[in-house]
Parts: C-alpha cells; sequence; structure tokens
C-alpha cells in the first residue's frame, strides 16, 4: 500500500512490528519469543514436565531451563533436541542446545498487591519513612534522594516488622 505525503514523496506504510524490528535491539525479538515460549511451556514439554521446569534465558543460542528436581532435570536434557526442534518450528528461535538447570522456579504473580515502589512496605508508617529519609539526606547530602526514600521505607519495614535493635 502506498501513501502520499506532504511535499509530493510516496512512501510504504509499514506495520509497527516491520518498525519495531529496526528500532529495537536484536536480541529484543529472542526475548520476546522466549516470553511467548514460557506461557506455552506445557505445550511444548507436556503437563507433567511443564508444570515442574519452566524456560529462563537464552544464552548464546543455549536455552537455559530450570526444574524443580534432578529427575525432571534428567528427562529434560534427554529431551533437548525436540524442545529445540519445538521452538524453531512454533518460534523460529535460534536455539542449538537445551542447558538444564535444578532450582526454585520463578515465582508467577510475585508483586505485592496494592504495592508500588515509592508506597511504604505493608506495616510500615509514611511518617516513619519520610522522617528516617530526611535523616539519610542531612548526614549525606550528596545522596540521590530516591535511594534515600528507599532505604527508608525499608528501614521503617523492618522496624516495624522486627523491632529496634
Amino acid at each position: 500500500m502506498e501513501r502520499r505525503r506532504p511535499g509530493g514523496r510516496v512512501g510504504k506504510l509499514l506495520p509497527v512490528n516491520a518498525l519495531l524490528g529496526h528500532v529495537m535491539p536484536p536480541e529484543y525479538e529472542l526475548r520476546a519469543k522466549l516470553s511467548q515460549a514460557a506461557k506455552e511451556w506445557v505445550g511444548v514439554i507436556g503437563l507433567l514436565l511443564g508444570e515442574q521446569s519452566a524456560p529462563v534465558d537464552i544464552l548464546d543460542g543455549e536455552l537455559v531451563v530450570v526444574a524443580e528436581t534432578p529427575l525432571v532435570a534428567s528427562r529434560l536434557s534427554m529431551m533437548g533436541g525436540n524442545i529445540v526442534r519445538a521452538l524453531k518450528q512454533r518460534w523460529q528461535m535460534d536455539v542449538v542446545k537445551v542447558k538444564v538447570v535444578v532450582g526454585r522456579l520463578p515465582l508467577k504473580g510475585t508483586r505485592l498487591q496494592g504495592y508500588t515502589p515509592s508506597s511504604p512496605l505493608p506495616g510500615a508508617r509514611e511518617e516513619d519513612a519520610k522522617e528516617l529519609a530526611r535523616g539519610y539526606l542531612e548526614k549525606s547530602p550528596d545522596l540521590p534522594e530516591d535511594i534515600a526514600a528507599s532505604l527508608a521505607r525499608l528501614q521503617a519495614f523492618f522496624t516495624k516488622r522486627f523491632g529496634e535493635k
């Protein structure tokens, strides 16, 4: 499709995906594909293994997968070729190897409900955090305000939770 631009030039309309490909770094597309593969991980390797493992990263063409137990890790290692083939077919990912490690799976929905980085942590009073932040800034005037505020919120939370020592 062609579109006439002001000034007499004719240019082609491009979809947003094509524009993002030129603007974003090359690893962005790979990260987006990995994110999609992680969402559909159970469909790639099956329900039993899919619930006990998760793809977490791609390093130099090597897919890193975290498994909950050594047994699951062993099974996934044996399925490495099938996983690589499925990733190439479904998402055109250039993965050449699968590396499986045993560890904790990434938590889904780990953010605290209603918590934003600028709000006090649950249980801490905002007045205490502001007072502590002023103290940090008085002692270290070159300390950035956002860092002082973050430290103050953290200290107010721990003081409320565990008491002063």
